[in-house]
């Protein structure tokens, strides 16, 4: 897993260098993606795993499901900066459950790198402020044994790359590959002892997102 994440930021920042090579390369009217145009957009991705080990009886379920909405403006043609939301939940359930929820706001900044009508490769960037809680029960023979529970707040960053197809100039179709990186600094509650510690949390996660986008000329209203 550390060799995928870090050749996947070794893309990111390849990426990142043809941008800023063709960056004063002139644009046309051609791309859906102008100056002055808003987009509006909203992403999402779902995971179900269950996993079952016959010799000794015992099966587990892993439940993942993630949401993203952003809305920003276009402040050069193919330069997009607006503000993100992101929630996230992950649920494992066997003989260890563990419930964890992030709830992610901050701004970010789209560069699509080819001025094309019919879409573009595309870079993302955020960072911004998160909230973490998390719970995790010991179960034995049916019987709820021992709990954890921890709350906080802390920083993040998202960095990611992906495709958006356009069609008849105000609709795109997004996929893509994203990483997020959390630090969290949390209060943990044990029960029935009910002592409680601080710690700090590192999170990161690579994840697949599928997104829809409309693009206008002005915004809504």
């Amino acid at each position: 897993m550390k060799l995928n994440k870090h050749l996947y930021l070794a893309s990111i920042f390849t990426v990142l260098f043809y941008a800023l090579t063709f960056a004063q390369q002139n644009d046309s009217t051609t791309t859906a993606f102008r100056e002055g145009r808003w987009l509006t957009g909203l992403s999402g991705s779902i995971s179900s795993t269950t996993t079952q080990v016959d010799n000794i009886g015992d099966k587990s379920t892993s439940n993942n499901f993630g949401i993203n909405i952003e809305t920003g403006k276009f402040i050069k043609n193919r330069f997009l900066i607006g503000g993100r939301f992101q929630t996230n939940k992950i649920s494992n359930s066997g003989g260890l459950d563990t419930t964890t929820e992030t709830f992610y706001v901050g701004p970010f900044s789209n560069y699509y790198f080819i001025d094309n009508k019919t879409g573009s490769l595309f870079s993302t960037a955020s960072i911004g402020y998160v909230r973490y809680k998390d719970e995790i029960q010991f179960n034995q023979l049916n019987s709820l044994i021992s709990q954890q529970n921890s709350e906080g707040s802390g920083i993040g960053s998202i960095l990611g790359v992906g495709y958006s197809y356009t069609i008849n100039d105000f609709i795109a179709f997004d996929f893509g590959l994203n990483v997020n990186l959390f630090w969290v600094n949390v209060e943990q509650e044990s029960l029935p002892s009910r002592a409680i510690t601080n710690t700090s949390i590192t999170s990161n996660d690579i994840s697949f997102s599928f997104g829809f986008n409309v693009i206008l000329d002005d915004f809504f209203f």
